[in-house]
């Protein structure tokens, strides 16, 4: 399958080479900690990839986030939202679809105690971000129980969603 991707000088051609059994999804969530130094606000980035040998990018994100978060965790739990709720959960239900199975959507996260969060459902520290940044930890564990979602442990270098958060 060939996905061309359009821009107004550019464009860019991916290609998977992977047998359609062999294909899972795979999303990246990253955030940037206040790397905006005049709001201090912290950017959250995303990558949804169809993972397999061959691994094809097929969205990526780079938002700022909405508001301050305290810590990295809170930040990385602002992107993790994102990124499911926006890109991972509606491309299972695409890719099921289009391929006819049930796909498996690995989450790869680079903080071990964001990681633990969504697992358990529960950050007594943390009740604030479903008021300050509109994100329910509770719903995140949810979507990860409810759905073919596994939580994968990533190493920082090999975070793809990094680029997205970084100046």
């Amino acid at each position: 399958i060939q996905f061309p991707v359009h821009s107004r000088g550019w464009r860019q051609l991916g290609f998977i080479g992977d047998p359609f059994a062999e294909l899972d999804l795979g999303l990246f969530t990253d955030s940037d900690f206040a790397g905006d130094r005049s709001d201090m606000k912290g950017a959250s980035g995303v990558l949804l990839a169809l993972h397999g040998r061959r691994t094809f990018p097929r969205c990526v994100v780079s938002k700022k986030q909405s508001c301050v978060s305290h810590s990295s965790v809170e930040a990385e739990l602002v992107a993790c939202n994102t990124g499911l709720r926006q890109e991972g959960l509606p491309a299972l239900d695409l890719w099921e679809s289009i391929l006819g199975r049930s796909v498996k959507l690995c989450l790869f996260q680079d903080t071990q105690a964001t990681a633990r969060i969504i697992a358990t459902g529960k950050a007594p520290t943390l009740r604030h971000a479903k008021r300050a940044h509109q994100v329910c930890i509770a719903w995140l564990h949810d979507a990860i129980i409810g759905n073919s979602v596994d939580i994968t442990d990533c190493d920082v270098g090999c975070m793809a969603a990094d680029i997205f958060t970084k100046h």
